[in-house]
């Protein structure tokens, strides 16, 4: 009985996304699928002598204010940079229309996204290079990609185990069932810790085709994302024990890029 329950409760999640799906109006589709994508790619054509003075972000040129938001919307290379983020874009995007039911959420996390992940991505780019002594410049729409990951990796782990999320802060169920409450708990905190992990994993430094990836952009991406989704439910969602397993973990793993910043740093400066 329990199985056929189980996949009873599995097809009713695969119907309620193909619901989310045909959920969302003309104006979502056409705003995130459709203007986005050509905002981008307009950006992209523009002469590069246009982004490098108004668009690109160039730490030795940290009055140029305009640029803390724009260069998160500009590439300069078509391929793979362009068209590497545009798909992943509409990878997570495809999972956070087909799990996303609540509007108000979804809002609040694009709005966040596109908007408040681009200045705190620049903010701790220039913060890093000013320790390092150095000069950089930075475009990318990968920051807002981590955010929007984040969200949907988020939305995710509630869409598959929406119902063992509440039951966690019910007393009577660790009463009866003890030893299934601590065996969710543990699996719980192994998946927070995979989902932080994954940010830090984004956070790297990685040598590609001659350029540096910028690191710090993306784990603030990451992390700015579960923050913003993790606050909400918080204050709208009865899940109090798996909040505060996301919230562990997320201090755990911003710890933990920090010790890994602090060796970077070094490293750079070429201490020991």
């Amino acid at each position: 009985m329990a199985e056929k329950g189980s996949t009873v409760d599995f097809r009713s999640r695969v119907d309620q996304a193909k619901i989310n799906l045909k959920s969302w109006n003309f104006f979502e589709w056409i705003t995130f699928w459709g203007i986005i994508p050509a905002l981008l790619v307009i950006i992209c054509a523009l002469p590069q002598h246009i982004k490098n003075d108004y668009f690109i972000l160039d730490t030795s040129h940290i009055w140029r204010v305009q640029t803390y938001f724009l260069n998160a919307y500009t590439h300069s290379q078509l391929y793979w940079h362009l068209i590497g983020n545009v798909a992943f874009y509409f990878v997570v995007l495809l999972v956070i229309f087909a799990l996303e039911n609540n509007r108000r959420r979804f809002w609040i996390m694009v709005c966040s996204s596109f908007f408040l992940v681009p200045i705190v991505c620049s903010f701790l780019t220039i913060f890093l290079w000013n320790i390092f002594g150095q000069n950089t410049t930075s475009q990318k729409f990968s920051g807002i990609g981590a955010a929007l990951l984040a969200y949907a990796i988020f939305i995710t782990v509630i869409w598959v185990d929406q119902d063992r999320l509440e039951t966690l802060d019910f007393p009577e169920f660790k009463a009866q069932k003890k030893i299934l409450y601590y065996v969710v708990w543990v699996l719980l905190t192994i998946m927070a810790a995979f989902i932080v992990l994954l940010g830090i994993d984004l956070g790297q430094f990685l040598n590609a085709g001659g350029f540096t990836s910028n690191g710090i952009a993306h784990f603030g991406g990451f992390i700015t994302g579960l923050i913003v989704v993790l606050l909400f439910d918080v204050l709208t969602e009865k899940r109090k024990n798996f909040d505060q397993i996301m919230g562990i973990a997320i201090v755990i793993g911003i710890l933990w890029y920090v010790h890994y910043l602090v060796t970077i740093i070094r490293l750079v400066k070429g201490l020991k």
